[in-house]
């Protein structure tokens, strides 16, 4: 009965710094790790606050990221298809462009077809930057990587399934 009690009091104590405390919370069984779905927040969780991480001395968001490296291969790209391809809600990638235009990273152009809508490239400023980040980020990509080794293909299909499953692509 002791020992239930001090298992209780491990995660409170835990953050208080003993030995014994932290050595009794990492005996702890978290339930919920059957879950794939919870396993897959959770690396996507860890994996997302790293890529803050390295884009934050650039200044950049993931969103602009995302953005950047979408204008890059699909230069004239209207803004609509930028939504599209994230599944991100309008408003959040007009703010990301603005960004990006102030910072000189990007342009807005009229369209020749449709003087009503904009067509989106990179700036010299915006592919140097995009080729600076791309090398950090490509860093935590091979990182990741070798960790899935023993069967990355089968890896990323699955999650290609999944997004299809989910109508995310």
């Amino acid at each position: 009965m002791a020992q239930g009690v001090a298992a209780k009091r491990a995660p409170g104590a835990a953050r208080h710094g003993s030995k014994r405390a932290r050595a009794a919370a990492d005996e702890l069984i978290n339930p919920m790790d059957r879950f794939v779905g919870y396993k897959i927040r959770r690396v996507q969780h860890a994996i997302i606050n790293e890529l803050n991480d390295i884009l934050r001395p650039f200044e950049l968001r993931v969103m602009d990221f995302a953005i950047l490296n979408i204008v890059d291969a699909n230069p004239g790209l209207i803004q609509n298809g930028i939504t599209k391809l994230l599944g991100a809600e309008p408003p959040a990638v007009v703010l990301s462009l603005d960004r990006l235009e102030g910072g000189k990273y990007l342009t807005r152009q009229a369209s020749a077809d449709d003087r009503r809508l904009r067509t989106l490239h990179l700036t010299a400023s915006g592919r140097r930057l995009l080729k600076a980040v791309n090398a950090k980020v490509d860093q935590q990509e091979q990182r990741i990587k070798r960790t899935i080794d023993a069967d990355l293909l089968g890896f990323v299909r699955a999650l290609g399934d999944l997004m299809d499953t989910y109508g995310l692509r």
